[in-house]
């Protein structure tokens, strides 16, 4: 009878001790569960032209118990309004494979820019049918202006870039200096000079150059057609905490030439 008596004891300590973790676990936010997700990273053009195609590309990871599986689970826009509108003309992508725990799946899409011009905002999340879950996106600064029109062919085929690959840390803190190298290429016929040609923090579409307090970046030699130049430069993140847009493009004598780099959305703490 006693043997009895302690083993029922230990069966209801061990019990009580396993939902004290439980409970613990929950309170943290750290209990796993059958649908959870992690935000990765993401890449959305801070700035856009109304009624243009850009591509969009976010990476989630399956933090949770469940499979996602093709048909099920999809990414979604957070704005319910912006759904329903087709603001984006587009609001959910489906996954394209089976994403097991653990594994990231890496989400390409394209969305066009809505007809009126304005300040936007764009934030994904996790979805099993209808129900969202996990972590969404970082909210991403998006804005939207009118078509403009390209000065002369002549000139634009003469002077032209192509952005190749930069390396911009995604999270900063706040009045930090951090080392940024953004590569571009000369796709046109002329040969780029130091003093007449540079790389600017900031793009035809949107200055952003007052958040990053950094000049234009010079050249150090000439960059002869169909060859690239590697931008090796310092920022200062801004002071205040928030999400910002870092997208840079090259200029020729003070006028935006060619294709911008791919915009990074940064997290400032």
């Amino acid at each position: 009878m006693k043997t009895f008596n302690l083993a029922t004891a230990l069966l209801v300590m061990c019990m009580f001790l396993a939902f004290n973790i439980q409970a613990q676990e929950k309170a943290n936010g750290t209990a796993t569960r059958f649908n959870n997700s992690v935000y990765i990273s993401q890449s959305i053009p801070g700035n856009m032209n109304s009624g243009q195609i850009y591509n969009v590309s976010v990476s989630m990871k399956n933090s949770g118990e469940s499979v996602w599986r093709q048909g099920n689970y999809t990414l979604k826009l957070t704005n319910l309004s912006e759904s329903y509108l087709k603001t984006w003309d587009i609001s959910s992508v489906d996954v394209n494979s089976t994403v097991n725990n653990g594994d990231v799946i890496v989400f390409n899409f394209a969305v066009t820019a809505p007809l009126n011009e304005g300040n936007y905002s764009m934030q994904w999340q996790m979805a099993d049918g209808n129900s969202y879950f996990g972590e969404p996106t970082v909210t991403a600064p998006v804005v939207v202006s009118g078509l403009t029109v390209r000065e002369k062919e002549t000139d634009f085929i003469n002077t032209n870039s192509k952005f190749v690959t930069q390396n911009v840390q995604s999270e900063m803190d706040a009045g930090q200096t951090y080392d940024v190298t953004v590569i571009m290429k000369n796709t046109g016929s002329t040969t780029w000079k130091p003093g007449d040609y540079k790389l600017k923090v900031s793009t035809k579409g949107g200055d952003n150059t007052g958040d990053w307090s950094v000049a234009n970046v010079e050249l150090s030699g000439d960059v002869y057609p169909n060859s690239e130049v590697t931008f090796n430069f310092k920022v200062t993140a801004p002071a205040k905490d928030g999400t910002y847009n870092f997208q840079c493009q090259t200029v020729k004598e003070g006028k935006y030439f060619g294709e911008p780099t791919t915009n990074v959305i940064v997290k400032v703490n």
